[in-house]
């Protein structure tokens, strides 16, 4: 067996370790940090309402749970639903709207 680093493991309905996404007004649980990030990520008080920010890395997500509404440089509406996959560019503007339900697990990179 390999001396590594532990694995890593949680789940999206973990109760703590939850933090404000300043970017979103929603709540962030990184997984892992470093020059490849991933995370969950939910509404908490800002599900229904209008959430926009330039993204500032290339993002890849997968929707695990709930719904929503995402436009990407004022373009036509992309549907939200669990299974869907999404990769964006650096520099993207976005413009979200998500339900409260809404759970998602993001890759910056």
């Amino acid at each position: 067996m390999s001396g590594g680093a532990r694995p890593i493991v949680t789940h999206v309905d973990v109760g703590d370790g939850w933090e404000p996404d300043e970017e979103t007004g929603g709540l962030v649980r990184m997984v892992r940090a470093g020059p490849v990030m991933v995370g969950l990520w939910k509404p908490n008080g800002v599900a229904g309402t209008k959430i926009e920010y330039e993204l500032d890395a290339e993002e890849t997500l997968v929707v695990l749970r709930g719904s929503g509404e995402l436009r990407v440089d004022e373009g036509e509406p992309i549907e939200l639903r669990p299974g869907v996959v999404v990769s964006l560019s650096r520099g993207s503007r976005l413009s979200w709207l998500v339900d409260t339900e809404f759970r998602e697990l993001w890759v910056y990179s």
